[in-house]
């Protein structure tokens, strides 16, 4: 991300700064996906933050994906929020600021909506969507799917 048009490129780690978010504004019951671990669903979150710094507009979207107890893709939900302002020194704030806004739009809008009598869906499921087991090409601060 850059915070001007000339600026230099900061890099943010969105796995932390998602979980953070994650921590702070669920109530719901969450763990991260690991094999032998059952829940409901299973949510694949792929974030995608732009900063327009002509317009100092940040963008921030989710892209859901939603597994269900038969090992298949129940649905993909987009879920946008932005945010006006200068992102040069305090880019941190406003980024979890765009988590924290996307996050409550994800409970609010996705997980009070989905049906509760659905059967359980095992952790092991994350491997086959490729998920399960950090790879050599991925760094320290990877984080996986959650399940609820």
């Amino acid at each position: 991300m850059r915070p001007s048009p000339y600026g230099d490129l900061h890099v943010y780690f969105q796995g932390p700064m998602i979980e953070e978010a994650i921590d702070r504004n669920l109530k719901s019951s969450i763990k991260k996906c690991k094999a032998g671990v059952e829940s409901k669903y299973i949510f694949l979150i792929e974030p995608q933050v732009f900063y327009n710094s002509s317009m100092t507009t940040l963008h921030g979207e989710f892209k859901v994906k939603i597994y269900t107890s038969s090992n298949v893709l129940k649905d993909t939900h987009i879920i946008r929020t932005q945010r006006q302002g200068r992102i040069n020194q305090v880019a941190n704030s406003h980024i979890n600021k765009i988590y924290d806004n996307l996050i409550i739009k994800l409970s609010s809008e996705i997980l009070e909506n989905l049906s509760k009598d659905t059967s359980n869906i095992n952790g092991d499921f994350c491997g086959i969507i490729g998920l399960g087991e950090e790879k050599n090409n991925i760094k320290k601060d990877y984080k996986r799917p959650i399940q609820a």
